[in-house]
């Protein structure tokens, strides 16, 4: 018959069996949750293209912009302030600079240079021309108009 210290050792190395088994289960565990969160991660190449995507966006909104006369820090949307979005010091320092660089530009326009957007009287034929002058057709209001800051004198055919 078994001895109480001998019943009490092998509870003990049951004990540790148990232990030790528990820890190898955590650690697989641990792994395949890791590999888990890898699978719901994009790829490199799935951030690239999304990076792409948002330059490529940005420029296109910056270059529509500019044709429009609007500045960075007067855009609005749904109420909020593009400028207000823009957290970190260094990236209102881009648009700031952008600001000062057109800021003494626009306070001294160009002789004949449209002080506001102005509209343009275009036949549909002549409709190409003026595009390539860098007139903006205003779809919701039928219309050509000229940018606030362009010269004038190229669309003098079409004005008033």
């Amino acid at each position: 018959m078994a001895t109480r210290q001998e019943i009490e050792a092998r509870l003990a190395a049951i004990d540790q069996k148990k232990a030790d088994a528990l820890k190898t289960l955590q650690a697989q565990r641990a792994k395949l949750k890791a590999k888990l969160a890898a699978l719901d991660r994009p790829t490199k190449s799935q951030r690239r293209l999304d990076a792409r995507r948002k330059i490529l966006l940005g420029a296109f909104v910056l270059e529509q912009l500019e044709h429009a006369g609007v500045t960075p820090q007067a855009l609005t949307f749904e109420g909020k302030r593009f400028f207000d979005w823009l957290v970190r010091p260094t990236d209102r320092a881009v648009f700031e600079e952008l600001a000062g660089a057109a800021g003494p530009q626009s306070s001294t326009p160009t002789p004949g240079a449209a002080a506001t957007v102005t509209v343009l009287n275009v036949p549909y034929p002549d409709k190409d021309q003026v595009k390539t002058l860098g007139a903006l057709w205003q779809p919701d209001q039928k219309r050509w108009v000229v940018p606030a800051g362009r010269d004038l004198a190229p669309f003098k055919t079409w004005l008033g």
